[in-house]
């Protein structure tokens, strides 16, 4: 593939994920407009907001603050280290789910089934290891709906902490143990500048 085709297909595959990741969130703006147009069904203790003691508003005030700047570091961390752009410019792109998939289980079961693959799979573990970047978005956000939780007071507002606090907590467990294992991938294989073709993996 050319550099022109490739760039081209580079171009129109996250294209297709950036319409993916819209697509989800509107879904989700949708459930949640649906879920607050129900809402009358509910009992209305769950909905009202509460009347936090000041140290609990303090509290959460501070957490509030804190998981916002957290998320602005987050995002600053990842323009300002290369990240971003690297994972945009990846030859990745070029590949399917599929074979992406098969990549990162190769990469995390340490394995190099052909020595042509070994350029890809260095690519893949690189940006398993940058995406440890994201534990501190969602530590972040976590923190931020902590703070919400506290200053509202509304039970509605535990519960969707609890549900949240366990889903982010098990994506970051899993990018956490992805990055060590494409750490320590790319500690076995060293790039060979002789042999080894650029694909994005700064």
């Amino acid at each position: 593939m050319d550099d022109a085709r490739e760039r081209q297909e580079i171009r129109r595959r996250r294209r297709r994920f950036r319409l993916l990741l819209v697509g989800t969130v509107v879904v989700f703006a949708l459930v949640s407009l649906l879920v607050g147009l129900l809402a009358g069904g509910f009992p209305t203790t769950w909905w009202e907001r509460g009347d936090p003691p000041g140290w609990v508003a303090m509290i959460g005030a501070v957490f509030a603050v804190s998981g916002l700047v957290a998320e602005v570091a987050a995002l600053v961390w990842m323009v300002r280290s290369g990240g971003y752009r690297a994972d945009r410019e990846s030859r990745l792109w070029t590949l399917g789910w599929g074979r992406r998939r098969a990549l990162a289980r190769a990469v995390r079961r340490g394995v190099v089934d052909s020595p042509d693959d070994l350029p890809w799979l260095r690519t893949t573990a690189a940006q398993m290891v940058r995406q440890r970047r994201f534990v501190l978005l969602l530590g972040g956000l976590t923190t931020m709906n902590l703070g919400q939780a506290l200053l509202s007071f509304a039970p509605v507002w535990l519960v969707l902490l609890g549900i949240t606090g366990v889903m982010f907590g098990l994506s970051c467990w899993q990018i956490l143990r992805d990055a060590r294992h494409a750490a320590a991938f790319l500690r076995a294989h060293p790039a060979d500048p002789a042999v080894t073709a650029p694909t994005g993996s700064r």
